[in-house]
This record gives C-alpha cells, structure tokens and sequence, in this order.
C-alpha cells in the first residue's frame, strides 16, 4: 500500500542545514501495522509528517526520496510529487490517509466542538449534507466507546477528559474513511488503564475496517500488542528492522536490545532498571560513523566510529545496520 525509499528530510535554519532523518526506507501492506520505535528525536514524527506533507516551510526533501501510495481506485500516486496546497493533497488527507497526532488537546479547535470538526472532514470527504454528517459523527463517537455519543458530540474538548479526548481524536481522525491510518504515540499521555483500552480499540477497528496503520512509539511493550512489523529508528536512521514478533526475541542491534531491557517487567520488579546510557546527540551534532557509537555497550574502536555500516540481513526478512553483523574485518578494509 506504502512505499518510502530514501527518505532524508532536512531543514534550512539560521544555523545552517540540520537533517534530521537521512536515507530510511520502509514499507506498509494493506490491513497489516508498521510500529515505528525510538527514543525522542530519533525521527519518527517527521518522518510520517513528510507522508502527509506537513512539513513546515523551511523543509525539504532529498532529490532521491520515493513515497508511493497506492490509492483505492488502484492508481499510485507519488507523494513526494504532489504540490502543495492542491485539491489531490486535500484528497490524500483524511480521505486516504488519517492521522492521530500525538496530542489531542493540541489537535482540536478549543473554539468550535469535536462533532463540528468532526462533520467538517466528513462533509469535505464524503460528499454529504449536515444531518448524514451528524449522524456519521455521533455514530463515530460510538463506534469508538464514547459513552452518550448524540450528547457528546456537542460538547468542547476541554469538557472532555484525556482519554475521551484520545478517543475523540481516533473518532475524526476515522470519520473520512481512511485507507491507512498514522497514530502518532496516541497512548502516551494515557494511564496504564486507558492505555489498554485505546490500544483494544485500534486493533478492534483495523479488523472491522480492513485498514493499515502506522504506529509510533518509544515502548516495544506497546508495539507487541498492536504491530506486525517493527522498524527501530536511531538518530534519523532505521538500525533494525523485521516482524514484531522475531524482532522483540531475537534482537541483533545493541540499541534494540537496550530498549527491550530497559522495559520493566513483573518477573524482576526488585531489580533496578537497565536504560540506555547517555543521551541520542542532537542532529547538529551528529557522530561519526554508526550514529549510536557513543552509547554503544559493544562499541568496536576504529570501526564504529570511523564508517557508517551498511544494512545487511542476518536472518531472513531481517534487516540491521551495526558492524557487529556487517562484519569487524569489512569496517577494517573500509577504513
């Protein structure tokens, strides 16, 4: 359904070019989920933003970046070509992609209530008048276990609690009818309880609407429940790659294996948590060769810091960008 070859997205800033996300590619299949993982400021927000076009003014992207989207007519339409401002983009979003932002408070007009944007993009969408739109709306609201949907659906989102609000926001962003759906940490701001609920009814709508998704989060706990596939992305750059289930028992980057330990877990309740050390470097300052080098517990000196490994597949439908699998002796001869 989604194809991304070399995504790299930089940005002209008063101190000079900053990219952010360089060279990441990855796919989307129809009514499966792609989890996208990674600390804060890996790149994952970015990168779905630049799926949607919702990048600010000073961005770009790079001559050599493909996003292809096959749409339902059938018809492949070349994201990365489409102009901006254009009736095809307004098209793509919404009607063909949705997308939940991180923050539903943020994502909603305080000053017009959550049935009003909501009838908004289903009348822009799905060519209606104002009752059917309505009646789409509260059925919305419902559909996603909003108690009292035909009351709810003229209230304010600040009348709305958090977790109403999370449910709101997965409400409009599904109101259009969307083919592939981008939930960007729609869990975060949630207790363990909501949480799990959110997460229950994400699975329960991709089964009933045959959509895709993608996922973005910073716990590989979250991802186990809901995605098919995982990409773990470092500093703008996927360093892991494969099915969630293959990815999470056997990890090969040292970086995936810091994130699944620094899970906490019922079995060790009494033992201190191993986090990663240190902090993912600015992208202004990024480092040299492997970009997670500096924090790296099998960090090899002369190699990791010196080249940039290539991905390469240690098992198959695997992919993984670390010299501990390209090799010691291919980073010796490339140095």
């Amino acid at each position: 359904m989604l194809s991304v070859e070399n995504l790299s997205i930089s940005f002209h800033t008063d101190e000079g070019r900053i990219t952010p996300v360089q060279g990441v590619s990855f796919s989307v299949e129809a009514g499966k989920t792609l989890g996208l993982v990674g600390e804060s400021g890996s790149g994952k927000s970015i990168s779905t933003k630049a799926l949607m076009r919702l990048l600010p003014g000073n961005a770009s992207l790079s001559p050599e970046t493909r996003i292809a989207y096959r749409a339902r007519d059938g018809k492949t339409v070349e994201i990365h070509k489409i102009k901006p401002g254009s009736s095809s983009l307004r098209h793509l979003r919404g009607g063909e992609i949705g997308m939940i932002f991180q923050e539903p408070m943020a994502s909603f007009s305080p000053v017009y209530t959550v049935g009003n944007q909501m009838m908004e993009a289903i009348r822009l969408h799905r060519n209606c008048g104002k009752r059917e739109a309505r009646e789409l709306a509260v059925e919305m609201l419902d559909k996603v276990g909003i108690s009292n949907p035909a009351d709810r659906v003229d209230q304010y989102p600040h009348e709305m609690s958090g977790g109403m609000r999370q449910r709101a926001m997965i409400a409009l962003a599904l109101s259009a009818g969307p083919a592939l759906l981008i939930a960007d940490e729609p869990t975060t701001a949630l207790d363990v309880t909501i949480q799990a609920q959110v997460l229950d009814l994400m699975r329960g709508l991709q089964r009933d609407l045959g959509m895709a998704m993608i996922f973005i989060t910073h716990d590989l706990g979250v991802i186990a429940q809901i995605a098919h596939e995982v990409a773990v992305m470092y500093l703008g750059t996927i360093v892991e790659r494969g099915e969630t289930r293959d990815v999470i028992r056997n990890p090969k980057h040292p970086y995936t294996q810091g994130l699944l330990k620094a899970i906490p877990s019922l079995e060790t309740l009494h033992d201190r948590l191993s986090p990663v050390p240190g902090d993912i470097p600015s992208p202004t300052e990024r480092p040299s060769g492997c970009p997670f080098h500096t924090r790296c517990p099998d960090f090899i000196n002369g190699i990791c810091d010196v080249n940039t490994p290539v991905e390469t597949s240690p098992l198959p439908g695997r992919s993984v960008r670390c010299w501990l699998h390209n090799g010691a002796d291919s980073g010796r001869s490339a140095a």
